[in-house]
C-alpha cells in the first residue's frame, strides 16, 4: 500500500519555510488531480504539504483598479459564484462553470491546482489563457509574476520552482467592447473530460475584430496553449462567416497538431477544434451585440 506523511502548515509563511527546507515534500490543494495520478501510478512521493488550511489567506476574488486577482486556493465553485464576474466580457466563465466536472469536484478543485496540474483538460487554465492571465509565485526569496502563456514546460510540468507556491492569478479587467466564450465537446454531459476544449476572448470595434486571443486544450504540445497564428490572421478583420471558415479550415490546421488517443482520433479532434473555433467566436460576437442592444 502506498503511504505518505501529511504536513499541515499554520500559514503561508510556514508553508514556504517547509518547502524551502524539505526537498521531499509535495504541495497538494484539493487533490482532484494529484490523487488521481497517485491512483494511476503516475506519481509517488513521501510527504505532502496540505495547503487546504491556507484557504483563510489564499481564497479570494478581488476586483480593483482595473485588475482581477484570484487567490490560488479559491475553489472553482467559489469562482463561479462571484456575481461581479458574470458580466458580458466574462461570460466565458459561465460556460466553464456549466461543464466543469461534478458539484463535489467543483467544491474542492482550486484555481491554483487547476493551473499547476499542467493538464490539457485544465478548463480554468484554458479560459484564463484568453484573458492574458499572469501567475504570481511566492517563495522565501520574494515573488514574481509569470505570464500563463509561458508557464508550462510539458505534461504535468511547469516553471514553478520546488520552493514556490502559486499565490494568485492576476487578470486585467476586460473592456466593455469585449466578450468571451468557452466550449467543451465530449460524447456525454455531466462529468465530462472533453475530447476538445477551446476558449476565445474577442474585442470588437463595430464589426472589426480589434483583438482576439484563442486557447485550446492543446495546439501542438500536451498542455493548454494559445493559437497565435490563428489570432494574427483574425486580428483587424471584419467578422463574417467566410472569415471564420477560412480561419478554422485553413489557418488553424497550420499550427495545430492533434494526436490519436483511446477516446478519439487526431482527425476527429482537429475537426472538433475547427467547430469550437467558429462557435466560440460567433458566441462572443452575438453576446456583445446583445449586450449593446
Amino acid at each position: 500500500m502506498f503511504r505518505f506523511e501529511t504536513i499541515v502548515p499554520k500559514d503561508v509563511d510556514d508553508a514556504l519555510e517547509i518547502l524551502d527546507k524539505d526537498v521531499e515534500v509535495v504541495p497538494i490543494a484539493g487533490g482532484t488531480n494529484l490523487l488521481v495520478w497517485v491512483r494511476d501510478g503516475k506519481i509517488r512521493f513521501k510527504k505532502v504539504l496540505d495547503l487546504w488550511n491556507l484557504r483563510k489567506q489564499l481564497s479570494y476574488v478581488v476586483i480593483e483598479d482595473g485588475v482581477i486577482r484570484v487567490g490560488s486556493m479559491t475553489t472553482v465553485d467559489e469562482l463561479c459564484g462571484v456575481s461581479e464576474l458574470k458580466k458580458p466580457p466574462l461570460l466565458g466563465l459561465t460556460d466553464v462553470c456549466a461543464t466543469f466536472a461534478s458539484p463535489y469536484i467543483r467544491s474542492v478543485a482550486t484555481v491554483g491546482g487547476n493551473i499547476e496540474s499542467a493538464n490539457p483538460l485544465s478548463d480554468i487554465a484554458i479560459f484564463f489563457l484568453t484573458l492574458d492571465a499572469k501567475v504570481r509565485l511566492v517563495s522565501l526569496n520574494g515573488s514574481r509574476e509569470v505570464p500563463l502563456t509561458n508557464y508550462y514546460k510539458g505534461m504535468r510540468s511547469t516553471i514553478r520552482e520546488r520552493n514556490e507556491l502559486i499565490k494568485e492569478v492576476v487578470i486585467n479587467n476586460p473592456p466593455p467592447n469585449s466578450s468571451t466564450a468557452f466550449i467543451k465537446i465530449d460524447k456525454r454531459r455531466g462529468h465530462i473530460m472533453g475530447l476538445a476544449i477551446g476558449a476565445v476572448y474577442a474585442e470588437y470595434d463595430g464589426d472589426i475584430i480589434k483583438d482576439v486571443r484563442i486557447a485550446f486544450d492543446s495546439v501542438s504540445k500536451p498542455f493548454p496553449e494559445r493559437a497565435f497564428l490563428t489570432e494574427s490572421f483574425l486580428r483587424g478583420k471584419k467578422f463574417s462567416e467566410e472569415l471564420l471558415r477560412e480561419a478554422s479550415d485553413t489557418v488553424l490546421p497550420k499550427e495545430m497538431v492533434r494526436y490519436t488517443g483511446r477516446r478519439a482520433s487526431a482527425e476527429y479532434r482537429l475537426h472538433l477544434s475547427k467547430v469550437i473555433l467558429r462557435r466560440t467566436l460567433t458566441k462572443t460576437y452575438k453576446r456583445l451585440k446583445l449586450s449593446s442592444g
